[in-house]
């Protein structure tokens, strides 16, 4: 009795399969950030890294045209060669080249470049969930809703939910 309680215990704790390399928020954040970077600086360099053949074509094409960002794209050199050179990578429409490499970059070579393309997919299919961002008798909601509460909820939604920011100022004042 006392074992089995004692597994019981130990399988509600630990999750099963393989444990996490990265957390799927962060290659998606670090994915968002690597899309900005390129669809910035891939008028200057995009051209330099479809034709590059090596790492260091490619580091010089970014230290060169993005000297900016090079600090961070550079280590990433030949994770990027590996993308560009890949069958399914798109060789015709530059935003979904630049969508491509930022979302298979995203995983900064911690997971594998379709993993992290899986995982920004994925994250960015969940739906995100209303929160009120100012309560009075009029309420401004995230769903776009703005006007009268009923029963201090969005109309709309119906969320009850208080923004991080509305919590944190009630906190501070007492209410």
């Amino acid at each position: 009795m006392i074992q089995s309680r004692r597994l019981a215990e130990s399988n509600r704790t630990k999750r099963r399969g393989r444990p996490r390399r990265s957390d799927p928020r962060t290659v998606v954040e670090s994915a968002d950030t690597y899309h900005g970077w390129l669809r910035q600086y891939w008028p200057k360099i995009g051209h330099r890294l479809l034709a590059a053949n090596s790492v260091e074509e490619i580091n010089q094409a970014i230290q060169q045209e993005a000297p900016d960002v090079s600090t961070s794209l550079v280590p990433l050199s030949p994770l990027m060669l590996t993308i560009l050179r890949e069958r399914r990578f798109p060789q015709v429409r530059s935003d979904a080249q630049i969508r491509f490499l930022a979302d298979s970059m995203g995983g900064q070579g911690l997971v594998t470049a379709r993993r992290s393309r899986e995982i920004c997919s994925r994250e960015r299919k969940e739906v995100v969930r209303h929160v009120i961002l100012r309560q009075e008798f009029y309420v401004e909601c995230s769903c776009g809703y703005k006007g009268p509460a009923l029963d201090g909820a969005c109309r709309y939604c119906g969320t009850t939910e208080l923004s991080p920011d509305l919590v944190s100022k009630q906190d501070h004042s007492g209410v």
